[in-house]
């Protein structure tokens, strides 16, 4: 099933910023309302419980579907435990799970969530990946029906960008691509394709066109196969890989990370 690599992580992050200092207080003013009549743990329990089937069909996704709901949810936990470790502990000991789990947040407000949403949609925190010999025959045809194999790769350094004509955040990313082309249309030794993948319903040329529509001048190539971004490993759209001079991929990711990817082989040389 085709979906797009959403970036929702500003949503995400900024959301667990609220909910861990949320849990904490609200857990923590109970527990000093109700300690009268209920113990910490059973209030403790009863803020788990609530919290579950609050997001339930977030936890639900997360055992199904994706793992990418699965720091908020031991966020929020967090927030009920610090909280319960706060008035059980003496002082200054009690802030210490407080001070933990709130770096924690921190980190993932600034900088986790794009490492963890990267690693759910292309395998790895930040794109690079041990380099590996391309999974599939790369067949793909240009806009004067000229067949691009894996042998138009040879000695280049290579950026394949693997879209669909029906792909909103594709379009998003596109400034990106028609950047690093311009930055290296004149390098002989670099190679940049935006390889689209068939979908039903696309016309005839329809890929090539909306690219011109769209003001883009990038090289663009429908792939022979629609099946070809599978067999690479694409399993969200836009991914981008980045191929070394020797044939082997060495980047899988998005394509800000590709773009440093490349612009680091060419200054290695």
């Amino acid at each position: 099933m085709l979906f797009s690599v959403a970036i929702i992580t500003d949503t995400i992050s900024s959301n667990s910023l609220l909910t861990f200092p949320g849990y904490f207080c609200l857990t923590l003013f109970t527990i000093k309302c109700y300690e009268n009549k209920l113990s910490a743990i059973s209030i403790v329990v009863i803020f788990f419980v609530a919290m579950l089937l609050i997001k339930f069909y977030t936890i639900y996704l997360l055992f199904v579907e994706s793992l990418w709901s699965l720091p908020i949810i031991l966020i929020h936990c967090l927030g009920i435990i610090s909280a319960f470790f706060y008035l059980k502990l003496k002082r200054p000991v009690n802030m210490l799970p407080f001070a933990l789990s709130f770096l924690l947040t921190m980190f993932m407000f600034f900088q986790g969530w794009d490492y963890w949403i990267h690693k759910i949609n292309f395998g790895t925190f930040t794109g690079r990946v041990s380099a590996y010999n391309l999974p599939a025959k790369f067949e793909a045809f240009d806009e004067q029906k000229n067949l691009i194999t894996e042998n138009n790769f040879n000695d280049k350094l290579i950026l394949l960008d693997f879209w669909f004509t029906r792909c909103g955040v594709c379009f998003q990313k596109f400034p990106q691509v028609q950047a690093v082309y311009d930055k290296y249309k004149s390098d002989s030794s670099i190679a940049i394709f935006a390889v689209d993948k068939p979908i039903e319903g696309d016309k005839p040329n329809q890929a090539f066109e909306v690219i011109k529509e769209e003001g883009y001048s990038f090289p663009v190539v429908i792939a022979k196969d629609e099946e070809l971004p599978e067999r690479f490993g694409v399993k969200g759209y836009p991914t981008t890989f980045v191929i070394d001079s020797n044939g082997v991929i060495v980047f899988k990711g998005d394509i800000a990370g590709a773009v440093k990817m490349v612009d680091e082989l060419k200054n290695v040389k």
